[in-house]
């Protein structure tokens, strides 16, 4: 039996049109599957816009990764990563930050933010006709403890290029409770 943390990937920013035929058939061009998930809204059965697609052998994980992360499907593009097991030490690691300057991108706002641990991924939110940023970004850590230490070194802070401070919140993730 392969180390599942190797042969399992999660997929992110698929096409909302997406079926998980399609997944599976993207994903399976490159290696024998054995398990392929969309995700759906439980009450509406609309994409959620992501996916898990376990690989019988980590070789395959680990080329899918190279030849399908950065994919544009349609207007969006694909993120391919390693999934990783769910545990309390890395829930609710999202923040949300906002009030980022116009002229901040991904790799700016992630050297900002990796002083205080690992970051799985981050997303600067584009207006979709400009490209320009919306001063909105979301930032995954490894670990809570990580995301707790950014929230209390930058929420209020005035980064390089800042108007004003920016707000640095945790993420409501599906499920969670905002209040």
């Amino acid at each position: 039996m392969a180390d599942d943390s190797k042969t399992n990937l999660i997929v992110n920013y698929l096409p909302q049109s997406m079926s998980q035929e399609e997944l599976r058939s993207l994903f399976g061009s490159l290696g024998d599957i054995e398990s392929c998930k969309l995700v759906r809204d439980k009450v509406t059965g609309q994409s959620l816009g992501y996916g898990f697609v376990n690989y019988v052998e980590a070789g395959d994980a680990d080329r899918a990764i190279g030849a399908l992360n950065g994919l544009k499907l349609q207007t969006k593009t694909i993120k391919v990563s390693y999934a990783r097991p769910s545990s309390a030490s890395i829930r609710d690691a999202n923040l949300y930050v906002s009030g980022l300057p116009k002229a901040m991108g991904q790799k700016e706002m992630e050297q900002l933010f990796s002083q205080y641990g690992r970051i799985i991924t981050s997303r600067i939110l584009v207006d979709q006709v400009t490209g320009v940023s919306r001063g909105v970004g979301f930032i995954r850590f490894d670990k809570r403890v990580e995301a707790e230490e950014a929230v209390r070194g930058l929420h209020g802070q005035k980064p390089l290029g800042a108007a004003e401070p920016i707000t640095v919140k945790f993420a409501n993730t599906p499920g969670q409770k905002s209040g």
